[in-house]
């Protein structure tokens, strides 16, 4: 009953059902040992859209706490891809590593997932313009 109430947080669920099959599967996509690493990482938002990100771009990347997660990217433009959600450690040592296919924006927190699971809530990427940044 409480998946036809007509919340934000069911409507993100159903958009994010397709990546994420079950509770106990991270938002993100690792390459397979055998695989060769990606040449590029994936970043899925909730509404469905997706955009790749060359990780020859990758020059930064900070992790504030385990829940909030920056990457610094420097190609036809300067951007930052900042992260919020909650358990991100493996998902900053992947990306490091260049191990990573993709990562899915869940949107606003749910019932249905275990606090100790990890979660991307908000996935926001600013264009830089400056010297400043």
């Amino acid at each position: 009953m409480a998946q036809n109430l007509p919340f934000p947080s069911n409507e993100n669920r159903q958009h994010a059902a397709a990546a994420i099959a079950g509770t106990s599967q991270v938002p993100w996509k690792r390459v397979s040992p055998t695989e060769p690493a990606p040449l590029m990482f994936q970043v899925c938002f909730c509404d469905g859209c997706a955009t790749s990100y060359a990780y020859c771009d990758l020059r930064e990347i900070r992790l504030r706490d385990a829940g909030f997660l920056q990457l610094g990217l420097l190609g036809m433009e300067k951007l930052v891809i900042s992260i919020a959600g909650r358990n991100l450690t493996e998902l900053a040592e992947l990306i490091a590593a260049g191990k990573l296919k993709s990562f899915t924006e869940l949107g606003p927190r749910t019932f249905d997932r275990p606090e100790t699971s990890p979660s991307i809530d908000k996935v926001t990427v600013e264009t830089l313009t400056g010297h400043d940044y």
